[in-house]
């Protein structure tokens, strides 16, 4: 009986000394391979045609948040309290062929800003979708710059997220003269920040004939940021930038995923019969007095992922959207509504004209 107690005994510390040196060995793991990129780092560019800037000084854009291919209409994710990671296989094809599909037929637009596009991402079966999505779009520049970069993410347990590489897309007909990865200085705490996203907006530069540049930036701010602590520094950091650009006389349109809502942002002026909800994060325009921050007020962007898609029954907001420096006029914004088939979210375009005298 002692032998058996003694057997007993032995063996459960055996198992708990395996368990803590897998867990310290993977943590040591995700330690020695954290993504650490610089402050400011620049883009390769995929040059494609040699196409000048538009000479009129209009200039069309669309913003889609693609959600890897993974977050179509009947999907759900466990970040937002659903239980699934990605669709099975055949679903996600579907699903990424229709995003490309569409993006296809944005060729005659002059900027395509695309986040989260995965390239070789366990949950988007390691296609490389940036290769996908320029077979659509053979005449334009790409960029490509990584916000998501783990080897392996541990959760959820029972289908763990795994390896992730995933970031934002620019795509355009015009070649920019240099494109930047500008990073942000906070992140979620360790050990956290060891699985999550590291953000950053990407800036692309198009020389004018008047010697300025039209500077393009894509945004993806952070989401499951309680209090909106993460958003304001990155709003800081991209005031700064912003406008210390216009004050040396370029022009500026900065659009994608903000997480968070425009101001003016009325739940009552959407029209689709959709329960509507609102963040309570610090307004915008306090870091751009004066600046345009352009949306369509009726039409929602985004809607929860913590089910399948119900019109109806899941709540949905706006929080991708535009901003343009004074130098800008608006002509046209619309959202392109696509009943969250195929993303979580759904395209918006732009129309602009330089506005030198702004």
């Amino acid at each position: 009986m002692k032998s058996l107690r003694n057997v007993i005994t032995w063996t459960f510390g055996l198992v708990i000394v395996s368990v803590v040196v897998i867990a310290g060995s993977f943590f040591l793991f995700s330690i020695l391979n954290e993504y650490k990129p610089a402050a400011v780092e620049q883009v390769a560019l995929e040059d494609v045609t040699s196409i000048n800037i538009s000479s009129s000084g209009k200039f069309s854009l669309v913003t889609w948040n693609i959600g890897y291919g993974g977050l179509g209409k009947e999907m759900d994710f466990f970040y937002d309290g659903g239980k699934r990671v990605r669709p099975d296989k055949q679903y996600f094809e579907l699903t990424m062929t229709a995003i490309a599909d569409i993006l296809g037929k944005f060729d005659s637009l002059d900027f395509i800003l695309l986040q989260e596009v995965d390239k070789r991402a366990n949950r988007s079966y390691y296609l490389d979708e940036i290769d996908y999505i320029k077979a659509r779009l053979p005449l334009y520049c790409s960029s490509f710059t990584t916000n998501y970069n783990c080897r392996f993410v541990p959760v959820p347990v029972t289908q763990p997220m795994g390896s992730v590489t995933s970031g934002l897309a620019t795509f355009s007909k015009d070649m920019p003269a240099v494109v930047t990865r500008n990073g942000f200085d906070r992140h979620f705490p360790w050990p956290d920040r060891l699985f999550y996203m590291k953000r950053c907006f990407m800036v692309s530069r198009y020389p004018l004939p008047d010697g300025h540049q039209l500077v393009v930036i894509n945004i993806h701010n952070s989401a499951f940021d309680t209090g909106g602590v993460l958003r304001k520094r990155e709003m800081e950091l991209i005031q700064q930038f912003m406008v210390a650009e216009y004050m040396s006389g370029n022009f500026l349109v900065a659009g994608g995923d903000w997480n968070a809502n425009p101001p003016g942002f009325d739940p009552l002026h959407i029209v689709t019969d959709d329960p509507v909800k609102k963040d309570d994060f610090t307004d915008l325009q306090t870091f751009f007095p004066g600046w345009e921050f352009v949306y369509d007020p009726e039409y929602p962007t985004n809607r929860d992922v913590g089910e399948a898609y119900r019109q109806g029954v899941t709540p949905v907001t706006i929080i991708d959207f535009f901003l343009v420096s004074p130098n800008i006029k608006v002509l046209e914004v619309k959202t392109l509504p696509t009943g969250f088939e195929h993303s979580d979210h759904q395209p918006v375009y732009l129309k602009i004209a330089l506005h030198p005298s702004g």
